[in-house]
């Protein structure tokens, strides 16, 4: 399911996955905070998640994080 993910999307939750805040993904990726949580929803909802913990399952047990 996380293959359907722009790479802009799979990159943001793989950062939240890490830990990082918006603000922070947004400086390192360059763009704006509100494009982190805009690229961060669109994924919840590919993914059919509504909180990262459920999104760092998900996207671990289908073997896209490490």
């Amino acid at each position: 399911m996380a293959k359907c993910l722009t790479a802009k999307q799979r990159k943001v939750c793989e950062m939240i996955s890490r830990g990082y805040k918006a603000r922070e993904i947004a400086v390192a990726l360059g763009i704006g905070r509100r494009t982190v949580e805009e690229h961060r929803e669109a994924a919840y909802k590919k993914l059919g998640v509504n909180k990262a913990v459920e999104m760092v399952k998900k996207m671990f047990l289908e073997g896209n994080l490490a």
